[in-house]
């Protein structure tokens, strides 16, 4: 048992130098060892002892009495094979053993040559290995990124045997690598920090497209490694991908503008300059242009110019000078110019100059002019100069240069235009509000207390401006007494009047109203007191005025009901006019006055 200690004790002495990297593979496991013209052999059994991993390889690629010396420091075991066989030698790992066999140059074939760079990116000063850092050849748009240990593998196929590796990492100045051996190749590559912030600044300026800088657009893959890391904008002439950094542009694709862009489940680009075409979604993190079609959605970063359409939805960052398709909806965080046509919604950030139709709202938040068109809403917050039409609501909290049309509510700050729909309301209108209630914050308001020949109690509120207004009419003309309700007359009615200013204190009323006339409770038949008036507004004060006119009045009643009020009791007009229509309906017309008392 003793034996049995001792061994064990020399076994965990032996692989100290494992004890604190259990789960590292086996090449990048540290290890310091020096030779002075030793045995290659033997310097392979002290690697395998201090890394705790058996080496397996035929001895016939390893003269048996070559010898090498070194002396090596807390490095990696590729590193330590590396600088023994000079690149010679090829490394895999299976379970807990170490393959070596001998690399062969690869045949060149119809002039490719095949070239395959490994080694580690490593910071410049401190001599730290980097991760995640790009390494990459622009014409064949190929790419890797360091692993956790800063080490890289890239494999290239080109018709000349030199070539220019990039390597760029975020904070570090971009760094270019010339080849020249067709052969497998072991690099150190060593990186520097930027010494100025600002030009790393001054180089992103220099891409030559737009990127979401400016927005708050959250562009997808943002933080993939090469999107980070690189400022080169690459091109390519065509684009085929099956999904994002899974195509012809492989990892690159986030930095390369496309000529034309053939996306099966989704794309991704630094930009298209002709067309796009994606069966399910386009995703450019620049500019697009002329045409992109989706059939699901499009997501751009930047700028757009042509057609953008999309079976659900189109999403930019920067401006839009297109005509947008959408089959949902259609969103812009930059300046828009065009047409935008969407299915539920399209939303301006920014301001938008064209047309917009959207089957339920359009919105838009910046100063624009054009014309929308919404099956429910639309909202404008900036200063707007067209037209608003919507199937219940319009809101434009800037001012308007236009009219608002809707089936319920328009709501303007400063409208100069028409306002046409049920209630319709604005700080200030410089054309006249159509609809049942309208009320202009600086217009025309009055409360207007009257007596004619028929209803000796009148109260009307008038409300739009003095070119066109409406007026909301209540009257009562007690039989016997207040509290007699079931013989007492009572009315209410809407009408449409204009005042025009004469001179400084006078105005000239027109008004048209239509009143129903009841007796007791509601009289469930035809009772319509119509009246077309005439009179003058004398204005006495700031906020009271008297009026006075004439009226031709038309009271329009079914024969078949018997229990109208009586309208005149005191005074009782000279009918011009008592006709049948037809069978069932009369009229009857004559002259009446009003005075009135106005206030506010």
């Amino acid at each position: 048992m003793k034996h049995l200690y001792v061994v064990l004790i020399c076994l965990i002495l032996s692989n100290t130098s494992l004890l604190g990297q259990p789960n590292i593979p086996i090449l990048e496991r540290k290890i310091s060892i020096t030779a002075s013209n030793e045995k290659i052999s033997s310097i392979l059994n002290r690697i395998g002892q201090h890394g705790g991993f058996s080496f397996s390889y035929n001895s016939a690629i390893i003269t048996p009495e070559e010898t090498t010396s070194l002396n090596m420091t807390d490095k990696s075991v590729r590193e330590v094979l590396n600088e023994i066989f000079k690149g010679t030698l090829n490394f895999k790992e299976k379970s807990n053993y170490l393959i070596l066999t001998k690399a062969i140059t690869p045949p060149v074939k119809n002039d490719i040559v095949v070239i395959v760079l490994n080694g580690y990116v490593e910071d410049g000063k401190t001599g730290e290995k980097i991760t995640q850092a790009s390494v990459y050849e622009k014409s064949s748009v190929t790419a890797t990124t360091t692993d956790q240990y800063g080490y890289f593998k890239l494999k290239l196929e080109k018709k000349s045997d030199s070539v220019f590796i990039s390597v760029n990492k975020k904070n570090y100045r971009d760094t270019l690598v010339g080849i020249t051996v067709p052969d497998n190749q072991y690099f150190k590559i060593s990186i520097f920090p930027e010494i100025d912030s600002a030009e790393h600044i001054t180089q992103k300026e220099t891409i030559d497209t737009a990127t979401n800088d400016a927005n708050d657009l959250l562009f997808p893959y943002e933080d993939e490694p090469n999107v980070q890391n690189i400022h080169d904008t690459l091109y390519q002439l065509v684009q085929a991908s099956i999904l994002p950094f899974i195509g012809t542009n492989q990892r690159l694709s986030g930095n390369v503008i496309n000529d034309y862009s053939i996306n099966f489940l989704g794309g991704y680009s630094l930009g298209t300059r002709q067309i796009e075409l994606g069966f399910f979604v386009n995703m450019d993190r620049g500019d697009v242009s002329w045409l992109q079609v989706a059939g699901f959605g499009n997501l751009v970063g930047g700028n757009v110019f042509g057609i953008q359409a999309a079976g659900f939805s189109n999403v930019n960052g920067g401006e839009t000078k297109a005509v947008q398709l959408a089959g949902f909806a259609n969103t812009n965080f930059g300046e828009s110019r065009g047409v935008q046509i969407a299915g539920f919604a399209n939303t301006n950030l920014n301001s938008m100059n064209g047309v917009q139709v959207a089957g339920f709202s359009n919105v838009t938040l910046g100063d624009s002019r054009g014309a929308q068109i919404a099956g429910f809403s639309n909202v404008q917050t900036g200063d707007y100069r067209g037209s608003q039409i919507a199937g219940l609501t319009n809101i434009a909290t800037g001012k308007i240069s236009g009219s608002q049309i809707s089936a319920l509510f328009n709501h303007g700050r400063r409208v100069h235009g028409t306002q046409i729909g049920l209630i319709n309301y604005a700080d200030s209108l410089g054309g006249v509000p159509i609809g049942l209630l309208s009320i202009v914050k600086s217009g025309y308001h009055k409360i207007e207390l009257s007596a004619d020949e028929v209803f000796y109690t009148n109260v009307a509120f008038r409300t739009g401006v003095r070119k066109f207004h409406t007026m909301l009419i209540a009257g009562f003309k007690p039989q016997q007494s207040l509290n007699a309700s079931d013989t007492s007359v009572w009315t209410f009615g809407y009408g449409l009047g204009t005042a025009r200013k004469l001179t400084r204190w006078l105005y000239l009323d027109l008004d048209l109203s239509s009143q129903h006339v009841n007796k007791g409770g509601f009289t469930n038949s035809l009772s319509l007191l119509n009246k077309a008036y005439v009179g003058l507004e004398f204005q006495v004060a700031k906020k009271f005025s008297i009026a006075t006119g004439i009226s031709l009045n038309g009271y329009i009643t079914r024969n078949t009901y018997s229990q109208y009020p009586e309208l005149f009791t005191d005074y009782k007009p000279k009918i011009i006019f008592d006709e049948n229509l037809n069978h069932n309906i009369n009229l009857k017309m004559w002259w009446g006055a009003k005075v009135a008392l106005r206030f506010l």
